[in-house]
């Protein structure tokens, strides 16, 4: 081979070598326009260990139970210095089909805050068992809330709590939050 056909076929893979690059750095381009633009939002949430399903007209046990989950340490895991951050991360799930919902939930946050201030209180709930009903969209948790008074107090005591949610628009929302009395268990 003469030395201008070397030089020819290293133009040549030159050239081809800038093609698939230039082509490359079109298609990255492209799929991140692409990216960019898309409105669609994946939810996912953590520690699903069994399958899990929605529908229109409500979700499995399952899912549930894993929203009840990710929902009580909000609402029952609190000091006094975290209430308000709980809070807005709770109020953003709340059902805005009846203004009642979001009133009681905000009034709850406020009795507690002013409660946990006063007595330099702390709770964490401790979840034993969780029953769900699928149909009305409701979870009972039950289960121990332990608080603790300032340094030294401490109670531990059994204690039942239901949520109920609603299914609006392929999200479920929580309604109510209640501790429930010995004839509700």
């Amino acid at each position: 081979m003469s030395r201008i056909q070397n030089i020819e076929t290293v133009a040549r893979q030159r050239n081809i070598f800038i093609l698939l690059c230039m082509l490359s750095m079109c298609v990255c381009l492209v799929l991140g326009i692409k990216i960019l633009a898309n409105r669609e939002r994946i939810i996912l949430v953590p520690g699903l260990n069994r399958e899990v399903w929605a529908a229109r007209d409500g979700v499995s046990s399952s899912y549930l139970e894993e929203v009840a989950s990710m929902y009580l340490p909000l609402l029952l895991d609190l000091d006094y210095t975290s209430i308000d951050w709980k809070r807005e991360r709770l109020l953003s799930h709340v059902s805005s089909s009846d203004a009642a919902y979001m009133k009681e939930l905000t009034d709850y946050f406020a009795r507690t805050k002013d409660k946990y201030k006063q007595f330099s209180l702390s709770t964490h709930f401790a979840v034993k068992k969780l029953e769900t009903n699928q149909k009305e969209l409701t979870v009972k948790a039950y289960g121990t809330l332990i608080s603790r008074f300032g340094e030294k107090g401490f109670e531990s005591l059994p204690a039942v709590y239901g949520l109920s949610f609603e299914w609006i628009g392929g999200k479920l929302l929580l309604q109510e939050f209640v501790k429930l009395n010995a004839e509700e268990k």
